[in-house]
């Protein structure tokens, strides 16, 4: 899903554009009224405490919403950031996940691991994986052939594994009546 599409990123951004641009109307008014009486021949400390009331209440508000926004924003873009995926790039973050354990949190060397092939991807390799073997030489024409049967007898990895485990799981029923 892209962060345009994400809920999260229009929310705090939504967040971020109304806290702010209230703070702004904050701060402004209040330099507003600080001026307004110095002008006036007002004491600077006298305006400052009459206008501190209004202004920390806003700033008691606004400033932790801001903050929520930003934080916001920033996980939703690095939730839908575009990172690189790949073994050895996984494995220098697990290492840093074993160095530091509050890292484990994060989860990152998940996130920067490979994608599982697919089952299909599976059977594609490994098919390919025997025809080099074959065309090498490592195998003979009789071992090839059976093993490409033995392949496509077992559409996928997956299926063949739920097999067994169905038939394990019959096995150990039958073993307790």
């Amino acid at each position: 899903m892209g962060v345009l599409r994400s809920k999260w990123f229009w929310a705090s951004a939504l967040g971020l554009l109304v806290s702010g641009g209230l703070l702004l109307v904050a701060v402004g008014s209040l330099a507003l009224v600080v001026l307004t009486g110095l002008a006036g021949g007002a004491s600077p400390v006298a305006l400052l405490v009459e206008a501190a009331v209004p202004a920390l209440a806003a700033a008691v508000i606004l400033v932790p919403l801001l903050a929520l926004s930003v934080v916001g924003l920033l996980w939703s873009l690095a939730r839908n950031a575009s990172l690189p995926r790949s073994d050895l790039v996984a494995n220098a973050a697990e290492r840093l996940e074993r160095e530091y354990p509050p890292l484990r949190t994060v989860g990152l060397s998940d996130l920067l691991a490979p994608p599982e092939p697919s089952p299909a991807e599976r059977e594609e390799r490994a098919l390919d994986d025997l025809k080099r073997r074959y065309v090498n030489g490592d195998l003979t024409e009789a071992e090839f052939e059976r093993k490409v049967d033995r392949l496509v007898e077992n559409e996928t990895v997956d299926e063949a594994r739920a097999a067994r485990e169905r038939r394990e799981v019959l096995d150990e029923g039958a073993g307790r009546y």
